[in-house]
């Protein structure tokens, strides 16, 4: 599930940015899709509005020839409308997608309308006589007009029902992308949420891992010499010594985690750099440092981060002991992922000591467990593992007897370039630093 969680949340910006971009073609070819069938709207109403003029001309030219035929007067407009029904039967058959809405043999109708008047009726109204015949050609040009107007009838009946479609389509698309938008915020709140608790929870892992691993061998210390003393017999004084070592170890133990516990909630973020260099300064040259731009000027907490480079940095010491010139190096740089979008803080620390075998190795990251003896009252590699875990980070280790070990913390960058640039604003540092001797 985390594995699952944290890919998610990586990946989904960029998921976003491709359905943005999906939904971009989309918009632009259905401006294009739009911008067809608005001209084939517009040519459909072009066709219905010629084809109502040359059934109201017609109507027209109808009736005055049924008045004429039976009053033995002609209107004179009679002849206009005619020219106005010619012109309109022209332009139909001049129109280059005449064929996409209606049948094949329309343009032998229109031209049959356009011959029949000009042929048959245009001689009749001329001589001013034979109304009757002229009136039974006007009712066959009524039945090809009919045949004509009524696949763009149809044609507009169908557009209609498809735009009722489409409007609905389009309706439950914005429904279901708004739908799509609070699962979606929803989500991000419940991970949120979890992911928060689950980080609280492992503080509170990590804390408990700290102070339980840094106090039971004192307090194993502390109940043997409780056991072994008699009221009537004094103590020993090596007995003594070792039992007031243990409480000062512990009180000075409990002091420390106690900075921690109670620690400010915004804690300070300090630059990594300046980190190392404050840490450096106090161990003269044992240890040397180089740290690239980037991480010099990568803001980390000061307090989580500070105690496990200085434990890292200890252990280091202690290792290299018995090396002649032993010292610790100390390396942390900005790297990319090869494949995902993502970056890394890397800090690696290096001792030339006597190293460890893969076994104890293995095994030195696990609670309770500890490599050095005696008066050690550091964190301990268990609790730095538990440290960097809480900062969503992992703890390796490298060793191998007499050759040395090295320690690599590996903490997600969220905003590499983010954090860089806010920490040259506030600090101006932008060279490459590399201390110690």
């Amino acid at each position: 599930m985390k594995f699952f969680n944290g890919r998610l949340l990586t990946v989904l910006p960029y998921l976003g940015m491709a359905a943005a971009l999906g939904l971009s073609a989309w918009t632009f070819i259905q401006s294009d899709r739009y911008r067809q069938e608005t001209d084939f709207l517009n040519q459909t109403f072009e066709i219905q509005w010629r084809a109502a003029q040359i059934c109201e001309r017609l109507i027209r030219v109808y009736g005055y020839l049924r008045i004429a035929d039976q009053t033995g007067e002609l209107d004179a407009d009679i002849d206009r409308q005619m020219a106005l029904v010619s012109v309109n039967v022209a332009q139909l058959e001049n129109f280059p997608y005449l064929n996409c809405f209606f049948p094949d043999h329309a343009p032998e109708l229109l031209g049959g309308i356009r011959l029949t008047l000009e042929q048959k009726i245009a001689p009749l109204v001329s001589a001013r006589k034979n109304y009757a015949e002229a009136i039974a050609d006007m009712a066959k040009l009524e039945q090809s007009i009919c045949e004509i107007s009524s696949p763009t009838v149809d044609h507009s009946a169908t557009l209609q029902q498809t735009a009722s479609i489409d409007i609905a389509a389009s309706r439950n698309w914005f429904i279901f992308a708004i739908a799509l938008g609070l699962g979606a915020t929803f989500y991000l709140v419940i991970h949120q949420r979890y992911a928060l608790a689950n980080r609280r929870d492992q503080h509170m892992r990590s804390f408990t891992s700290l102070f339980a691993h840094t106090t039971r061998s004192r307090v194993t210390a502390l109940r043997l010499f409780l056991e072994h003393s008699k009221p009537d017999t004094q103590p020993s004084s090596e007995m003594l010594e070792a039992a007031r070592n243990a409480a000062s170890e512990l009180e000075s133990i409990t002091n420390s985690v106690l900075q921690i516990a109670y620690a400010p909630q915004d804690s300070n973020s300090v630059p990594l750099g300046r980190l190392l260099e404050d840490i450096v300064r106090e161990r003269g040259g044992l240890v040397q440092i180089r740290i690239g731009s980037k991480a010099n000027l990568h803001p980390v907490p000061s307090a989580p981060f500070g105690l496990v480079v200085n434990e890292l940095i200890e252990n280091g010491l202690v290792a290299s002991s018995g090396v002649k010139n032993a010292r610790v190096f100390v390396s942390a740089t900005v790297k990319r992922h090869p494949f995902l979008p993502r970056a890394y803080l890397v800090l690696e620390v290096v001792d030339k000591g006597l190293g460890m075998p893969p076994a104890i190795a293995a095994k030195a990251t696990n609670p309770f467990f500890t490599t050095r003896a005696g008066s050690h009252t550091g964190l301990g590699l268990t609790a730095c593992s538990q440290m960097v875990s809480t900062l969503r980070g992992k703890l390796t280790i490298n060793s191998a007897p007499g050759v040395g070990t090295t320690v690599v913390v590996r903490i997600p960058v969220a905003s590499a370039a983010a954090c860089f640039w806010q920490s040259f604003r506030k600090y101006g540092r932008t060279n490459e630093h590399s201390w110690g001797g």
